[in-house]
């Protein structure tokens, strides 16, 4: 605060359904962790938000520590370092 600097972001997640509008992960997330489709939706995420943190940086803006969600399945799966590494290779984004 006392900077005015942005410290970090945190990669949130909202899906935009063309016939009900804007729904919260409260909404939609408890179902995804039913069926399995956590996996993908979370993997999907970080590929997406790391794409967009170095989109940013090409385009001038700091560096920034970026923050994204896990899942239980995804935290304790066997594919999250793989689906970390798969990520920052396929962004192109620095690990640090």
């Amino acid at each position: 605060m006392n900077t005015g600097r942005i410290a970090g972001i945190e990669a949130l997640l909202r899906w935009q359904h063309p016939d009900l509008g804007l729904i919260m992960p409260r909404q939609f997330i408890p179902l995804a962790e039913e069926n399995g489709l956590i996996i993908s939706i979370g993997r999907w995420v970080l590929n997406t938000a790391c794409r967009q943190n170095v989109a940013w940086q090409q385009e001038g803006f700091p560096t920034l520590t970026m923050a994204v969600n896990l899942s239980r399945r995804q935290f304790f799966g066997k594919d999250l370092l793989k689906d970390i590494k798969g990520a920052l290779q396929e962004s192109g984004m620095a690990p640090c």
